[in-house]
This record gives structure tokens, C-alpha cells and sequence, in this order.
């Protein structure tokens, strides 16, 4: 992703007629809602993730995604939506795919995934170190107050089953931060990655807080249920294990400064790999 080619004659008619224009970089291009459905290119739906899925089209999952379907000759388009229009976009295959879903969550909304992972997401949990000073592990939110981003819906998931949380979502992390920074809130739940970055890009001063890891899930691209996602998932799982053998995929997490662990490629890949090929 060394290059970005930005078509500002689209742009110019896309805001006079007043349709939401996304950038496209690296080969793909800006499509409005029209010419989306005419392109061969995979649609992708996001929400907008600092250093992952940025509005300029680079980040740590486009680039990850980007990588393995140039491989087939195929351009990647996105745009930039709320979570639950991404899910409800790829539920009614008005896109191809969503991003970092968590297996449970797609195989709830009947969402076809990949065998093999795009990002091992931890969930974290951060809280005032003078608020919370016994922390025992998941069963310590039992019946406090959370706040998390909407539609992560993180009480529905297994983890927090039976926990008795009164829970609160916001559309911005600085919300979220907040409502924890003003005592409206015990906890504030989101995925490691991002409590991190906002961190360093915020300057905060971590004396007075305390981040712990609650669980960690493998994600994946969530496609609808279609003909069409059979055969980009094919892609796919044929891919990322080609990045990982290469070393291509650890150089992208590396490039992005996060953390690689080869364990959900490299335990899959030797073993669907043949007799006598050489395992990484």
C-alpha cells in the first residue's frame, strides 16, 4: 500500500449530488451506492477503527485483507459504516463482507465464515485503579455498571452470561472515556487494540488506570450467505496461509506495531498441509 490513487472527479460528483463518497486505495476506487453493486471487486463494510481500518483505505485489517485477494486478482472496495449497518448490509448481501466478527456472533446472524483468521482480538476491560483495587478476573464486573461502543453487545456474549451487568453504549471512545473518568460507569469493555491506541494517541496518564485482559477470541471475515461467499471464502483460506508461510502476514502486523501470534495459522496450515511439505 505504498500508493494511493484518488479519483476527485468522482468525488466532485458524488457531493454535488450529495451521495456518500469512500476512497479506495491501491487500485480499487470510490464507488457511491449506485455503482457499488456494478463493480467485481469485493465490498467490504466497516466501522471506522484507528490503525485498522482507516478512512483512507490503509490499517491493519485492510491491508491484511487487501493482500489476500490481490493475490487472486481481485480489487478490494469498503466503506466506512456503523457496526450493525455492516452486519444488517452483509445479512441482506448488500456487501460481500464485514470485518472482525467473532464466530459466535456470525454464525447467530447466519453469516458464512472462513476456516482460518484474520486477527486474534483480546477484549479488555480498563477501570480506575482507586475504584476497583480487588480485581479477581471476569466474575469482578458482576452486577457493576460497563460502557462499551454500539452494537458490540458484549452482554450477550458467553463470558459475561449471568453477570447481572447494567450496561450503557456510546458511539465514541472519548464517550466511553468519559463516562469511566466521571465515575458514571465501573468498567469500560472494548478490544484491547483499540483501549491501547487510545491511550498512546491521548497521552493518559496510566498511573491512574488499570487494563486487564477478559478474553480472547479469534476474528474473522463474515460473509453472507451466497454462492458468491463460497468462493471468496475458498479464496481466502488458500491465502492468509500463503501470507503466513511467506512471512507476508507477520510483516503487515509488524508494520502496524501489533503484536503477531502465529499460533492460529500455524497449527492449521501444518496440518491440512501435505506429506512431506515443509510446515512453518
Amino acid at each position: 500500500m505504498s500508493y494511493f490513487f484518488i479519483d476527485l472527479q468522482k468525488i466532485r460528483i458524488a457531493l454535488k449530488h450529495v451521495v456518500l463518497v469512500c476512497l479506495f486505495v491501491g487500485g480499487t476506487h470510490a464507488a457511491s451506492g449506485q455503482d457499488w453493486e456494478k463493480t467485481d471487486g469485493l465490498h467490504i463494510v466497516t466501522p471506522l477503527w484507528e490503525k485498522q481500518t482507516n478512512e483512507d483505505g490503509t490499517g491493519l485489517f485492510f491491508e491484511i485483507v487487501r493482500s489476500v485477494y490481490e493475490l487472486a486478482g481481485i480489487e478490494m472496495e469498503y466503506k466506512i459504516v456503523p457496526w450493525k449497518r455492516a452486519r444488517n448490509m452483509v445479512n441482506k448481501n448488500q456487501a460481500d463482507a464485514m470485518l472482525c466478527a467473532w464466530r459466535e456472533d456470525a454464525q447467530k446472524q447466519g453469516q458464512r465464515i472462513p476456516e482460518y483468521p484474520m486477527f486474534t482480538e483480546y477484549t479488555a476491560v480498563v477501570f480506575k485503579k482507586a475504584r476497583i483495587e480487588d480485581w479477581k478476573g471476569v466474575p469482578s464486573v458482576r452486577s457493576k455498571n460497563a460502557v462499551w461502543l454500539r452494537g458490540y453487545d458484549y452482554h450477550t456474549t458467553s463470558h459475561l452470561k449471568g453477570m447481572q451487568l447494567d450496561w450503557t453504549e456510546v458511539d465514541r471512545y472519548k464517550q466511553a472515556w468519559e463516562m469511566l473518568n466521571r465515575d458514571r460507569v465501573d468498567f469500560y469493555i472494548e478490544a484491547l487494540i483499540d483501549i491501547e491506541q487510545y491511550v498512546r494517541d491521548q497521552k493518559m496518564d496510566t498511573r491512574l488506570w488499570r487494563i486487564e485482559i477478559l478474553w480472547g477470541n479469534n476474528t474473522y471475515i463474515a460473509f453472507g450467505d451466497s454462492e458468491r461467499s463460497k468462493k471468496l471464502i475458498g479464496i481466502y483460506d488458500k491465502n492468509i496461509i500463503q501470507l503466513f508461510k511467506t512471512g507476508r502476514l507477520k510483516a503487515i502486523y509488524d508494520k502496524w506495531g501489533v503484536r503477531f501470534s502465529p499460533d492460529p495459522w500455524k497449527k492449521q496450515s501444518a496440518a491440512a498441509a501435505p506429506a512431506g511439505e515443509e510446515k512453518p
